[in-house]
């Protein structure tokens, strides 16, 4: 037992080093540590000790080497599940959104403000939301920001004027957000970098699937009353936040390095014991974690031009997809009659191409594996745009196809076997520059992913207040044609890029050279 000593009690403090130095590299130190307590330090003549899990850890707190393979896919398929409702929320408007034009008295433009600012909640949430879940952990994280969404969400659907509606849409995405920015580091958090290659890809496709099944539930709904889409999409999210208080564990690893200080200072009955997480709450308030969050996705948008490039890409493919929910009411209805449920389900081709595609990451993880071997074992960030070149030209493929069989005496099938390879193109976009974003910035990865959700979701919040009017002001297949042609001025992007790429990041201040 250690003897008593009247600084005990203090934690050690690290002066030398900034609350954004702390907040960036206190996961480091907790997570790569490879013994049971780190080299002990100093502070005011007192010996502390900062605690880690070993390589042959026992410890009960180090829940991702003891849990069984089937419990790591099930907390898994638990939050790609719960994210995917969160994303089928912000699309299901758009059925009920006729309904809703008549009983508040609106203009469709005011309505399609209830996909907009929904949106826009889920790309300005992870900037607030992901410093919460560095300080306070995962678990902690979902449950709140779940809760404060469902009772958002319950604002949207009995508020008596428009402006509540609005006012709850926009908070539930703010809050939902976090299964969007938080989730996929839970995920990585309970398997190893050789098994996380399927659950991760299973949870990318749910993102984008829920917005294609947002609208199949609102067109079984469409003959009820329109709170009922609503009512069924609450009632799952809350059956998800009830899973999640009885059966999420904490994943979060400076967290339960946290939990294995206090259950050491307690058996040991020395409070010398500490998890770097305990200095870095003592250093770095919420505040400035907040204002570190904000600022450096701003930082790489207006800084790199790689990145502010790959932004507006990945936003404007995301945007034509929002688009496409008010579009797809007035193209299929004008031209082949179709009903309610029947607009519902015309979205499914997006989904079809989107589900076709995913099975692909496993193989451009094997193909990126043989050019490092072949480039002598040295991998560069430019290897993960494979992806993207068949991205590049099935998306313009996808959008003419669509554009140039919208006609009464062209089967329907035609234009939504359009859509599916360019969901299939959208897929492949998005697998390509997030895998880049990741590799090129590491350290700053978060920062690079909350900047690319930020842009992209304020884009795709935007391009559905335009759509119809461009539809009916342009016609349908001139209306198409230019969002073909905007997508193929793109397709250079990936091929400048690999051979440019080396030498813009040299210019960066945030890539990252090994």
């Amino acid at each position: 037992m250690a003897p008593a000593d009247p600084d005990a009690n203090r934690l050690p403090t690290s002066p030398e080093l900034s609350d954004e130095e702390h907040f960036s590299m206190h996961s480091d130190k907790d997570i790569e540590r490879g013994s049971q307590l780190t080299s002990g330090r100093r502070t005011n003549g007192t010996q502390s000790y900062e605690v880690a899990f070993g390589e042959d850890s026992a410890d009960p707190e180090d829940i991702a080497r003891h849990i069984s393979m089937v419990r790591r896919y099930y907390i898994s398929s638990v939050i790609t599940f719960t994210s995917m409702v969160i994303t089928m929320v912000s699309s299901c408007w758009t059925l009920p959104s006729t309904h809703i034009i008549e009983h508040f008295h609106i203009s469709h433009e005011v309505s399609t403000l209830g996909i907009t600012l929904y949106v826009f909640g889920l790309g300005i949430g992870p900037l607030f939301l992901s410093p919460l879940s560095e300080l306070y952990g995962r678990r902690t994280t979902f449950i709140y920001a779940l809760t404060l969404s469902v009772i958002w969400q319950c604002l949207t659907i009995w508020s008596k004027t428009i402006t509540g509606v609005m006012f709850g849409r926009f908070l539930s995405g703010f809050f939902g957000s976090a299964f969007l920015s938080v989730a996929g580091g839970a995920i990585a958090d309970i398997f190893d970098k050789d098994q996380i290659g399927v659950p991760m890809a299973i949870f990318t496709t749910s993102a984008f699937l829920g917005p294609s099944l947002g609208p199949i539930i609102g067109g079984a709904l469409y003959h009820e009353n329109y709170k009922w889409t609503f009512i069924t999409l609450l009632i799952t999210s809350g059956c998800c936040l009830v899973i999640i208080v009885l059966t999420i564990p904490e994943t979060y690893k400076p967290m339960l390095l946290m939990r294995k200080a206090k259950r050491l200072r307690k058996e040991e009955n020395d409070e010398r014991y500490y998890a770097a997480l305990e200095v870095t709450r003592k250093q770095t308030s919420l505040l400035s974690a907040i204002l570190l969050s904000t600022r450096r996705p701003f930082g790489l948008l207006l800084r790199d031009p790689m990145m502010g490039v790959l932004c507006f890409y990945t936003g404007l493919e995301l945007a034509i997809v929002y688009l496409y929910f008010v579009a797809f009411p007035y193209v299929f209805k004008k031209l082949y009659d179709f009903g309610p449920m029947e607009v519902a389900c015309s979205y499914i081709g997006i989904m079809v191409g989107m589900l076709i595609s995913a099975p692909t990451c496993l193989l451009f993880q094997k193909t990126f594996e043989r050019r490092v071997k072949r480039n002598n074992g040295v991998k560069t960030p430019e290897m993960r745009f494979e992806p993207l070149f068949y991205g590049a030209f099935l998306t313009p493929i996808g959008l003419f196809i669509f554009a140039f069989t919208c006609y009464k005496h062209v089967h329907w099938i035609a234009p939504i076997i359009g859509s599916a390879v360019f969901g299939s193109g959208v897929y492949f976009i998005f697998t390509g520059v997030f895998a880049y974003t990741v590799d090129a910035y590491r350290r700053y990865a978060a920062s690079g992913m909350a900047c690319n959700t930020f842009v992209r979701c304020i884009m795709a919040g935007v391009f559905p207040l335009f759509g119809l009017q461009m539809y009916k002001a342009m016609g349908v297949n001139w209306a198409g044609f230019l969002l073909a042609m905007v997508t193929v001025l793109m397709i250079p992007i990936p091929f400048l890029f690999t051979k440019y790429g080396a030498r813009l990041r040299a210019k960066s201040p945030y890539a990252w050279d090994d």
